[in-house]
C-alpha cells in the first residue's frame, strides 16, 4: 500500500473556511479533505476517489493533525511529530470526504496568527491509485510537494543509492528523477517486448492451440479414411469370394494384400483373369503331407499377377489351413 500527502491544499483564511469552527459555535469543525471522483494534483499526478464509502469504513481511530505532516516524515524517524489537532470522524458527502478536526492551542494559534494558511491530507491508495484509506493531515504553506514518495520538496535532489544507479547503468550521483526516467523506459521496453510476445507473426508462428485442433483433425480424418478404405478392401475382397474367385479361407490373407502400396489396383487385375474356383464340390481330396503341400495353378498364376513369391503366398496358405 502506497502512501501520499495530496499535491493540493485548502485555505484556511476565514475568508475562504471557518477553518477554526466560529461560525459554527463548537470546538470542533467538519473541513473537506478528498474531493469526490478525480483526485488531481498540482504536480500533475492523479488519484481516484471511487470508493468514499470505503475510506471512510477504514477510519477507526482518531488521525493526527500535524504541521508539514510530521507524524509521516519525522514520526518515523523518532523525532517529534506534535499534533495541531486531531480528526474525530470522516464523511462521506456526495463522495467527498469530510473531516471532524478538534484543534488544540497549537493549532488555534498555528491558524489564528496566519502562521499557516493551508493544510493537505495524506492517505494510501493502491497499485491503481485508488484511494483507500486516511492516514493524517497536516498544516503547510508549501502545498505542491515534489518527491514522489513524500510529495515534498526537498533542498536537494534526492540522490539514487549506488547500487540502484549501477543497476540502471547511471553515474553514481544520479538524482532520483533520472532513475525513475530509467525505470520507465525499461518498462516501455518491456511492454514493446510483451506487445510482440501477444501479437506473434502469423506466417512464422503458428500458436500451439491452432495447432493442436490441426492435429486432432488430421488425425480424425485420418481414422475415418482408413474406416472407408478398410470397408471397401473388405467389400472388394467379399466379392471376389462370392463370384468363386478366392477362396474364403484365403479372406485375411488378400485384404492384408489389398493394404499394401498398389494392392488394390494387384488384386483386381488378378480377379479378372482367375478362373472361379468350385466351392461347392462334394469331392474331398486326401491330405497333403505338411511338406508336399503346393501351389495349384491358379494360385501361381495369382502370385505372378500380384508380385508375391510362391514361399510367402505358401506360408501364408498354410497359416489359414491351420486356422480353420
Amino acid at each position: 500500500m502506497k502512501k501520499t500527502y495530496l499535491a493540493m491544499c485548502f485555505n484556511l483564511s476565514n475568508s475562504m473556511i471557518d477553518g477554526l469552527g466560529e461560525e459554527q459555535g463548537t470546538n470542533s469543525v467538519w473541513l473537506p479533505m478528498i474531493p469526490a471522483g478525480e483526485v488531481k494534483g498540482r504536480d500533475g499526478r492523479m488519484w481516484m476517489n471511487t470508493e468514499p464509502d470505503a475510506i471512510v469504513a477504514a477510519f477507526d481511530a482518531k488521525l493526527p493533525f500535524d504541521i508539514e505532516h510530521a507524524t509521516e516524515i519525522r514520526g518515523p524517524e523518532g523525532k517529534d511529530a506534535d499534533a495541531a489537532g486531531w480528526i474525530l470522524a470522516l464523511e462521506n458527502r456526495e463522495g467527498e470526504i469530510w473531516a471532524q478536526v478538534e484543534w488544540n492551542y497549537i493549532g488555534r494559534y498555528k491558524i489564528t496568527d496566519k502562521l499557516y494558511l493551508y493544510y493537505s491530507p495524506a492517505f494510501n491508495y493502491d497499485q491503481q491509485g485508488v484511494i483507500t484509506a486516511m492516514s493524517s493531515a497536516g498544516l503547510t504553506n508549501k502545498p505542491n510537494f515534489y518527491v514522489p514518495a513524500l510529495n515534498r520538496q526537498e533542498e536537494t535532489d534526492m540522490k539514487l543509492p549506488q547500487l540502484i544507479a549501477a543497476a540502471l547503468g547511471l553515474a553514481a550521483d544520479a538524482t532520483e528523477e533520472q532513475g525513475v526516467t530509467a525505470i520507465n523506459s525499461l518498462k516501455s521496453e518491456k511492454d514493446i517486448a510483451l506487445n510482440r510476445a501477444a501479437t506473434p507473426d502469423l506466417t512464422k508462428f503458428i500458436p500451439i492451440e491452432t495447432h493442436t485442433v490441426a492435429l486432432n483433425r488430421a488425425a480424425t480424418a485420418e481414422a475415418q479414411l482408413k474406416e472407408i478404405d478398410d470397408q471397401k478392401i473388405d467389400d472388394l475382397v467379399q466379392a471376389a469370394i462370392d463370384d468363386g474367385k478366392v477362396a474364403p479361407a484365403n479372406k485375411e490373407m488378400f485384404v492384408g494384400m489389398c493394404r499394401a502400396d498398389g494392392g488394390i489396383a494387384q488384386f483386381e487385375a488378378f480377379v479378372e483373369t482367375a478362373p472361379s474356383i468350385a466351392t461347392n464340390s462334394q469331392h474331398k481330396t486326401p491330405k497333403e503331407k505338411q511338406g508336399d503341400v503346393k501351389l495349384e495353378e491358379h494360385e501361381i498364376a495369382m502370385c505372378r499377377k500380384m508380385n508375391v513369391s510362391q514361399e510367402d503366398f505358401l506360408k501364408q496358405k498354410q497359416k489359414q489351413g491351420k486356422g480353420e
